[in-house]
């Protein structure tokens, strides 16, 4: 078995006006599909690679307006955030997450998307006086964002799920593909029967069957 570093081979670009191949580099630079495949000294090699280019939001999600008093905040630009351990626990699918600014407004931007885990376990947060779980949302395309908070109580090692919360197109609020989305759901929607302790919210989990790229802004708990 021989391998080759990635510096060897010769990438094609089927549509260069998406993604283009420059010195060995690739890079997205268009909106749509493009499938990259390689050559060894002029050999076609096996495999192949399809990205997807999409526009970004022109505009950032609405500012919050909610009195800091009343928020416990683990992303936003306008709260101070309390400590988050990780925003994609390894036990999470294949996903990958980095910073992304949308008009001078710091999101988290999730790629490959299926579910992934957002922890706060350092320590796990009380939401006991709170009301409501706020977060913004922006997908340039797909048709379901799924939403999950897991409770640690005393005792507990591995957590106890939420109530996952569907939001779609039949919704209210619907989600809508290429808009930013604003979902301010009541805890009580959340809370599954059985052992729960909103005093021990230590994860969400963000999913979905086909966004597979997410923006996320503004993630907080409020009353």
């Amino acid at each position: 078995l021989v391998s080759h570093l990635p510096g060897y081979f010769d990438y094609v670009s089927s549509d260069p006006s998406v993604a283009a191949v420059t010195r060995g580099a690739i890079e997205i630079v268009g909106v749509g599909d493009a499938v990259i495949t390689a050559t060894l000294e002029g050999v076609e090699v096996n495999g192949s690679v399809t990205l997807t280019g999409h526009l970004p939001p022109t505009v950032a999600a609405a500012p919050p307006t909610v009195p800091a008093e009343n928020v416990i905040s683990m992303f936003s630009d306008v709260y101070q955030d309390v400590n988050v351990d990780t925003w994609n626990a390894d036990w999470g699918q294949p996903t990958r997450v980095e910073d992304y600014v949308v008009a001078g407004d710091n999101t988290k931007m999730y790629s490959s998307l299926t579910w992934a885990g957002i922890e706060f376990l350092n320590p796990t947060i009380n939401v006991t006086e709170m009301t409501h779980f706020h977060l913004d949302v922006y997908a340039p395309v797909g048709t379901n964002f799924r939403v999950k908070l897991v409770s640690f109580p005393p005792g507990s090692t591995s957590g106890t799920n939420g109530k996952e919360l569907t939001f779609n197109a039949g919704t209210t609020p619907a989600f809508n593909p290429g808009s930013w989305i604003s979902l301010d759901i009541p805890l009580a929607d959340l809370q599954p029967l059985g052992d729960w302790d909103w005093a021990h919210i230590g994860q969400f989990v963000p999913s979905t069957s086909d966004a597979k790229l997410v923006l996320v802004d503004n993630l907080y708990f409020h009353k």
